[in-house]
């Protein structure tokens, strides 16, 4: 666990959105936010880390699991070869939802800001996808 408070911490690094709240209640000050954190040199790698994470809650607001992985659109973002890279994602560790699922255990309640999207803008965000299909 890093203290992302701390600027020596911070500098030269990029973050995904936050993909988790520890105190999913709401309470800003008590919350501990799990997101992932790349180079911010990197910027290849940190575009495909934020697509990722945002491919898992496309698939799950969508109804794609990791069963029906094909569902999931094809998308020429990372370039020729990389138009399967969401749909093998999904297909690899399931979509958000079964993530959270088999860390948390299956009858793991998701309150406050662990839910899908309450409005087109929060917590979890995927644009791109959204306008592509």
């Amino acid at each position: 666990v890093v203290d992302m408070m701390s600027d020596t911490t911070r500098s030269g690094l990029s973050f995904s959105s936050t993909y988790f709240y520890e105190d999913p209640s709401g309470n800003s000050t008590a919350s501990k936010a799990i997101t992932l954190g790349a180079q911010e040199a990197d910027a290849q790698w940190t575009d495909l880390v934020y697509w990722v994470v945002m491919a898992t809650t496309y698939a799950e607001e969508n109804g794609i699991t990791q069963m029906t992985s094909n569902e999931m659109p094809l998308i020429n973002l990372f370039g020729v070869g990389l138009e399967r890279l969401f749909r093998d994602a999904i297909l690899a560790v399931g979509n958000y939802g079964e993530m959270y699922r088999r860390v948390f255990g299956q009858n793991a309640t998701r309150v406050g800001r662990n839910m899908l999207n309450a409005s087109p803008f929060g917590p979890q965000h995927y644009p791109l996808l959204k306008l592509s299909g």
